[in-house]
């Protein structure tokens, strides 16, 4: 998915997402093809890296 893209979806601003790619920090895969578009190697939504539920049940 294109970079503005993936970043809207995590709340991120698009320019705070290039400036992230920039500067090698992003928090995941990302490359610049030979047209210049950025696309990120987004792994899927959280739950499927490892998240787990949490519920407090009262006593």
């Amino acid at each position: 998915m294109k970079l503005a893209q993936w970043a809207r979806s995590q709340g991120i601003h698009p320019q705070t997402a290039y400036r992230w790619f920039r500067e090698g920090k992003m928090p995941v895969p990302a490359r610049r093809l030979p047209t210049g578009t950025i696309v990120v190697d987004d792994p899927g939504p959280a739950d499927s890296r490892g998240a787990a539920p949490y519920a407090r049940v009262p006593s």
